[in-house]
């Protein structure tokens, strides 16, 4: 298989929606959003597994170990948050674990519209460290489901407008 080398980190974004849209990912099939703004940060993308779990990603070309941090954050409201990279990149900071592993983020590998857990997150704890961010990311997407301003994907999937 021939490593794409993505330009611009849209297009890797765009890789990896791919990917989730088909309910092939390691997550299957989940509510997403993109760019969601909270009040300490932008996640890159944001979603909503079947069991009602959210899961945030941060998505970057070559800087890791900045998604690392933005990442963390988002730990604050998801029950997990990974690092999105493309192949070529993750290669390096898959020789750091322990950084993921003190942050308490894991790390993905998007290559040809395909998923990867190179390091898993471990599950939050019980209890959001923020509960009303972690409330206000449910509320969207129950918001975007009642308001039918969302949009049903072929596989099921819904993304919020």
């Amino acid at each position: 298989m021939t490593e794409i080398k993505y330009e611009r980190e849209v297009d890797l974004v765009d890789d990896f929606l791919t990917a989730l849209d088909t309910g092939m990912s390691p997550w299957g099939k989940v509510e997403l959003t993109q760019e969601w703004d909270y009040r300490s940060g932008i996640t890159d993308v944001l979603v909503r597994t079947l069991d009602g779990h959210l899961v945030a990603f941060e998505a970057k070309l070559s800087n890791w170990r900045k998604a690392l941090h933005q990442a963390y954050r988002n730990t604050s409201f998801a029950k997990k948050a990974y690092v999105v990279l493309p192949a070529k990149t993750v290669r390096t900071a898959r020789a750091h674990p322990e950084m993921f592993q003190r942050y308490g983020v894991g790390l993905c590998s998007v290559q040809n519209n395909c998923v990867s857990i190179i390091i898993e997150a471990p599950v939050a704890s019980s209890e959001p460290l923020v509960p009303w961010l972690h409330k206000r990311a449910h509320d969207f997407f129950d918001d975007a489901l009642a308001n039918k301003s969302a949009k049903r994907h072929p596989a099921g999937d819904l993304q919020a407008a």
